[in-house]
């Protein structure tokens, strides 16, 4: 992930979101509904779906399952049935992904325009007959393959026809959230990793905000020195040596056991 492009106000909404979630109960589903309702508010998106899919490949016939939705209903709703119905491999740009060699463990993040030129986008079928009827177009996908060959989570988030394209620093936010919340969502078998408690977590936020172990204290209600054993801590966790190491970490995207969103070639000109 390219340091640096991330937008800082974006960054710390999605850390109180992320705290938001973690106030909510567990096992109701309602952290992972206001987690990817808040990412697409963050993100100026008008839809979005967390889903599993068991045969990620072109030819596979293992569909997905919808995990977390927000704005598929209504007009919308043709499309994702359309989707279930026809396999994720009728979407152009979920078919890029697919063809694309598997990494167990590492999460990818792409906008539309990096995996299909607008001539093909415009062109399938999918899109022409089921997607641009809902008035949805722009779009970026994250996917994380699954240890479990042939296995992926995937998130999906669109926005209206000729609305503001989404641009890097939304990709990055996406895979920000995607690689450190995925286990909120409610997305099943999380590769081996970072595993953080809750103050552990709160404490990495209030970093992330750039709070100093006093004001940090005085947040949650501890001592300076319990703040100072919870950053050591999440040194250890994380294997860096200073805050600035840390809080660079994290924000690249290198921490919580994932790896390096790779680059994509140019999608082919139109």
């Amino acid at each position: 992930m390219a340091a640096g492009s991330l937008r800082s106000s974006q960054v710390r909404a999605l850390i109180r979101l992320v705290n938001e979630a973690h106030e909510l109960p567990e096992g109701q589903g309602e952290r992972p509904r206001h987690l990817l309702s808040g990412m697409c508010r963050l993100l100026g998106a008008d839809a979005g779906a967390c889903v599993l899919e068991g045969d990620f490949r072109p030819e596979g016939r293992g569909g997905f399952k919808a995990v977390v939705l927000e704005g598929w209903d209504g007009a919308a709703r043709p499309a994702l049935e359309a989707l279930q119905r026809m396999g994720s491999a009728c979407n152009p740009s979920i078919r890029s992904l697919m063809e694309l060699t598997p990494v167990p463990g590492a999460v990818l993040t792409a906008l539309r325009r990096e995996l299909v030129g607008d001539r093909a986008w415009y062109g399938a079928p999918y899109v022409e007959h089921y997607l641009r009827p809902t008035h949805l177009d722009e779009s970026m996908y994250s996917i994380r393959w699954s240890e479990v060959p042939g296995a992926v989570r995937g998130i999906g988030i669109y926005r209206g026809r000729n609305e503001r394209p989404f641009d890097e620093a939304d990709r990055e936010l996406l895979h920000l959230f995607h690689a450190e919340c995925g286990a909120l969502l409610g997305l099943p078998e999380e590769p081996p990793g970072v595993r953080l408690t809750p103050r552990e977590r709160q404490t990495l936020g209030l970093l992330l905000q750039g709070l100093g172990d006093k004001q940090i204290a005085a947040r949650l209600g501890i001592s300076r020195f319990t703040v100072n054993q919870y950053t050591k801590t999440l040194y250890r966790r994380f294997g860096v040596q200073s805050r600035t190491a840390l809080l660079a970490k994290v924000l690249g995207g290198q921490g919580g056991g994932t790896r390096r969103r790779e680059r994509l070639p140019a999608a082919p000109p139109s």
